[in-house]
Formats: C-alpha cells, sequence, structure tokens
C-alpha cells in the first residue's frame, strides 16, 4: 500500500511541476540512466548527454527543445557551472540544476536561481530542487 500511495503523491507533483524534458548531463552514464528514470516517475520526459560540449550544442540549437538542465559539476571536458554560465550567456533565464558529490566548492547563495542538487538524492529532494530551479526563471 505504501508504494501505491508515494507513487501517487510523487505523480501530484508531476501535475505541479508542469512535466516537459529535461535535458541530464553527466560523464556517468549510469547516474544519468538513475535520474532519468526518477524524472520519468517524476512525469517527466529527459535527454542523457554524456558530453557536456555536445550538450551544451544541442541546447543552444534548440533551447526550447527542453524546459531545464540538469548537470553534473564535475566532468572531464567542462564543468557543469562552466556549462551553466554558457548556457546563461545565451538564455539568461534558462532553469538550471547542478548535481554534485564531491560538495561545491562555491557558495549556492553565489549563484543565485541555480538548483543545488547533492548526490545521493531522494526524489523529494529531486522534486524540491525542481521546483526552486523552475520558479527562479520565471
Amino acid at each position: 500500500m505504501t508504494d501505491f500511495w508515494q507513487r501517487d503523491r510523487h505523480q501530484s507533483a508531476a501535475l505541479e511541476l508542469g512535466g516537459g524534458r529535461v535535458m541530464i548531463v553527466g560523464d556517468d552514464p549510469h547516474i544519468c540512466v538513475y535520474v532519468a528514470l526518477v524524472l520519468k516517475r517524476l512525469g517527466f520526459q529527459s535527454s542523457a548527454n554524456t558530453n557536456p560540449l555536445e550538450a551544451l550544442e544541442k541546447l543552444l540549437a534548440n533551447p526550447t527543445e527542453c524546459r531545464i538542465l540538469l548537470t553534473d559539476q564535475k566532468m572531464p571536458e567542462l564543468s557543469g557551472l562552466d556549462l551553466i554560465n554558457r548556457v546563461w550567456a545565451a538564455h539568461p533565464d534558462f532553469p538550471v540544476v547542478l548535481m554534485s558529490g564531491y560538495g561545491w566548492g562555491i557558495s549556492p547563495s553565489a549563484l543565485p536561481g541555480v538548483g543545488f542538487l547533492s548526490k545521493p538524492f531522494e526524489i523529494a529532494d529531486l522534486e524540491k530542487v525542481l521546483r526552486y530551479a523552475l520558479k527562479a526563471a520565471e
């Protein structure tokens, strides 16, 4: 019974958040698959990208294709923060979430509008940070 009610609660959150497509960027394909599964449970579609430079190119070429960017911080080609800065240079109000399992090295208050998500995370944490990032971009 508990699983049924939990699922119902998350589906309600998906309706509240409005769904849409999330671009996931991270160099670990296993993490990308996990995040995509969690997002699906929340009512979002997603596309996963393991190369941040390719993800940046896709996003800049067609920014309306996704509703929010969810990126890992530590990646070999380009950090998540650098990716966000490049996206914001072209689209200043684009909703973003930055994930990290290593700590931030920066103060979240120094980046207003960025949702911060520490790994590992619970579904409720992801819901909360998506809500924050989407509201900050309004």
